[in-house]
């Protein structure tokens, strides 16, 4: 899986920014898994691309903690 953040990027990241795009990237991920398990029948192609999107918006936020682990920033 192709990662949403280049690490370069999330390593010059303000910690506020940080904090804010953790936020989004689960709020996204969240409202995609609703959106999934209420509304699409779960053997559909749009079914699978949500998957996709979802396990990107995963992806996005394991990358975030784990920068601010790094900083040791906690939310």
């Amino acid at each position: 899986m192709k990662p949403m953040y280049d690490e370069r990027d999330l390593a010059a990241m303000d910690p506020l920014v940080l904090m804010k795009n953790l936020d989004h990237v689960r709020m996204s991920s969240r409202r995609l898994s609703y959106i999934l398990q209420q509304q699409v029948h779960l053997y559909t192609p749009p079914a699978n691309e949500l998957r996709q999107r979802i396990d990107s918006y995963t992806e996005a936020e394991r990358q975030i903690e784990a920068e601010m682990a790094r900083r040791q920033i906690r939310v």
